[in-house]
């Protein structure tokens, strides 16, 4: 939406410490919507809670706890791109000794439902996708030491993206000696495996030799697809009087490793404060570890202690971390470097109400995962109580309950720039087009093809290509209207050199050159600033540095002067409006955009309404989409102004009927006139509404067609500042309207 900057204060401030205390969400939960809240800044960063649900709760004295996550690229039944979500949760108590006993579950949908019912057949540990299309796994526990150097994992290995499992024969071998009086079973695997820059495997592990005071974590390669695993390097050793272990790897966004690490002390607590460092020459060697910078908006203290780290970097170029103990915990890393996190706050909470000081970890494991689901938004998973010591029946009083059940919840992290264009939701009702001659295909990779390039997924197979070397790959998007774009995010062959250049048209023929990456090297989205240029055809041409590679372009997400809400926190106000009452952004009862405003009015003794607030101006042209649905009384738009005496007035108040008009309010007279007849704009049908709007009298359209002119609602109006969308009146309830493609200019 081109607007100036709304009058709001942002949420994302850095502030000094080491780890900062629980926020809440950036705007008010579901439980209070009718307190007037603010949405989050659009020209900022910010992090979006939904409801956590229950996936799986056993019978009475069963364990579930641990619970984990990955998510994979697959496609659908009609061939269209979804994420493949896999969650694992342990029976087995949890110490040392124990066998694992975990069962496993898949989501088809991104991590909404769990259709495919519990497999107690196939491990939990630790996933990867191969670039063959397959999935490996490495359990936790290794099945057994075979000498003072070597060790058999339990591994397994699944071609149809993880429905069914086939052990994989594995070993992990090192050139020191493991410490038998120290640690049982050689090594634990944890938890990340991923690909080095010249193609080999890398998979994390902590382990105690001979000689170490403590856990050190390091790094295995494996060349012959997890088959055979060798020590690589040491990640962190013994450092500050703390081991470290049970250590989280992420690739950051300059293509950097970086590690963040669970500590604790010798012979003495074994959670200690959250250390991390980094590897700028693919995992060989690392920095000093250093305790990890956290904080949070309002810099209230906060646990300084932190289990199962795990941080992933998302498609949109924003790197999250997850952690617990005591509670489970989120952060990002705005840059995507992970050198800091910022806006943690907890994801779930349970544990005794007493609060004795050993009470205080009991409940929750703070054990979990989250795993990348969409461009912007993870699927985080967690327990409700530690297997085996978590809840036992001496403690009472739980913030939730004392009971056994592994939850999943989805957090929405986004960017700056609420303009985003929902290419994926437009090409599947029909409304954007593409022309590419990037159409490989490879029936071990379906995410591989045309789609692959606004799934919303930076996974390396997940991408348009270019099947034929030595030539540039062309990839034309055709849009459902002419835009304004002001920024393109370009994503290409994940961690080669490429190049790109990205032209517009709005005719089909006469093209402008807008941006030339020159050679860069992504591993997620980058984001290209443009002057405002008017488009209806974007073509990007990839041309890699290598004339005998193939063109990868990985994603592709373009940003308008149109808030379409897709770059939005769900269930949150929207971001940039103020003063929202019943007003959140939906992913359901949508049109060709996947995500809009709903604004609901449930009371009598209120409106539902949201507000942008602008910098005055002498014009203000308003756009938008309209839908009634649901007992639709009458639904208000207003342009608002300010006067000699008074702000925040309507100058143009309008509305929507019942009956299907359209509507001008006069204050001086009191008295509603009709721009045009019942039946002009029925309900449950979407419309397109403009206002173009000076200081002495606007004119409205409906579908491009003038209604008519107005004068100004409020006498003597000496600046335009913004709009209001509202339900009809307090006497009215249960008005329902949905909006979209918000243009104020």
């Amino acid at each position: 939406m081109r607007v100036s900057r709304p009058l709001i204060l942002a949420t994302s401030v850095t502030l000094a410490g080491l780890v900062a205390a629980v926020v809440p969400s950036s705007t008010g939960s579901s439980g209070d919507v009718d307190v007037p809240t603010d949405g989050g800044d659009p020209n900022g960063y910010v992090i979006g809670q939904h409801d956590h649900s229950t996936v799986f709760e056993p019978v009475p004295g069963v364990i579930a706890g641990n619970a984990l996550v990955e998510a994979f690229d697959d496609v659908d039944a009609d061939g269209l791109p979804t994420r493949r979500v896999q969650m694992t949760w342990q029976s087995n108590e949890d110490v040392a000794a124990a066998d694992s006993e975990a069962s496993m579950i898949h989501s088809d949908d991104g991590g909404f439902t769990f259709p495919s019912g519990v497999n107690t057949d196939t491990g939990a540990g630790w996933f990867s996708k191969l670039r063959d299309g397959s999935i490996i796994g490495v359990e936790f526990i290794p099945r057994r030491v075979i000498d003072d150097h070597t060790v058999e994992l339990i591994a397994r290995r699944s071609t149809d993206n993880g429905r069914t499992w086939k052990d994989l024969p594995s070993t992990f071998t090192t050139d020191l000696s493991f410490d038998e009086s120290k640690f049982d079973r050689g090594i634990r695997v944890h938890r990340d495996i991923f690909y080095a820059a010249d193609g080999s495997l890398l998979m994390t592990y902590y382990t105690t030799y001979a000689g170490d005071p403590g856990y050190r974590t390091e790094l295995a390669r494996s060349t012959d697809g997890g088959r055979t695993w060798h020590r690589y390097a040491t990640v962190a050793t013994f450092t500050d009087g703390v081991w470290m272990g049970e250590s989280g790897i992420a690739r950051a966004a300059n293509g950097e490793l970086v590690a963040v690490h669970r500590t604790g002390t010798p012979g003495g607590a074994n959670v200690g404060l959250i250390y991390t460092n980094r590897s700028s020459d693919d995992g060989r060697t690392w920095s000093r570890p250093q305790p990890l910078q956290i904080t949070t908006a309002s810099g209230e203290p906060a646990p300084t202690t932190g289990v199962m780290p795990v941080l992933r970097l998302l498609p949109n170029g924003i790197m999250t971390l997850t952690f617990g103990r005591p509670d489970n915990w989120i952060a990002i890393s705005p840059d995507g470097l992970g050198h800091s996190f910022e806006q943690a706050q907890t994801t779930y909470v349970n544990h005794p109400r007493v609060n004795a000081s050993f009470q205080r970890f009991h409940g929750s494991s703070g054990n979990g995962a989250h795993a990348v689901v969409g461009a912007n938004r993870v699927l985080v998973v967690g327990d409700n109580c530690a297997p085996s010591w978590g809840c036992p029946e001496t403690d009472a009083g739980f913030t939730i309950d004392g009971e056994y059940r592994v939850w999943k919840k989805f957090v929405d992290v986004v960017a700056p720039n609420v303009g985003k264009i929902d290419l994926l939701g437009k090409y599947e009702a029909g409304t954007v087009t593409i022309d590419t001659d990037m159409n490989h295909a490879d029936a071990r990779l379906p995410e591989t093809g045309p789609l692959g390039a606004i799934d919303g997924s930076a996974d390396w197979a997940s991408a348009a290509v270019q099947g034929r070397p030595r030539g540039d790959g062309t990839y034309t998007v055709t849009l459902d209207r002419t835009y304004t774009l002001n920024q393109i995010g370009l994503h290409l062959q994940y961690g080669a050199p490429s190049a790109a250049r990205v032209e517009v048209s709005t005719d089909g023929e006469t093209w402008t050159e807008v941006l030339d990456t020159g050679t860069v090297t992504t591993y997620a989205l980058r984001y290209f600033e443009l002057p405002d240029v008017e488009a209806s055809q974007v073509r990007v041409t990839v041309a890699d540095t290598d004339p005998q590679a193939l063109e990868f372009l990985g994603e592709l997400e373009l940003y308008s002067t149109v808030d379409s809400f897709e770059n939005d926190p769900v269930g949150q106000v929207p971001r940039g409006y103020t003063s929202a009452i019943g007003a959140t952004v939906t992913d359901f009862d949508v049109d060709d955009s996947r995500h809009v405003m709903r604004l609901t009015d449930a009371w009598i003794d209120k409106i539902a309404s949201a507000r942008w607030s602008s910098d005055p101006a002498d014009e203000q042209s308003l756009a938008f989409r309209v839908n009634s649905i649901g007992y639709a009384r009458s639904f208000a738009f207003t342009v608002l102004g300010s006067t000699a005496d008074a702000e925040d007035v309507p100058a143009y108040h309008l509305n929507v009927g019942s009956d299907g008009s359209i509507g001008w309010y006069s204050y001086e007279t009191q008295i509603w006139t009709k721009l045009a007849p019942a039946g002009t704009a029925p309900q449950r049908v979407w419309h397109e509404l403009r206002v173009d709007a000076t200081l002495d009298g606007a004119e409205v359209f409906l579908g491009g067609e003038s209604i008519g002119t107005v004068e100004p609602s409020t006498l003597g109006i000496t600046a335009l500042t913004g709009h209001r969308f509202a339900s009809s009146g307090t006497s009215s309830h249960y008005d329902h309207f949905l909006i979209d493609d918000v243009e104020q200019s």
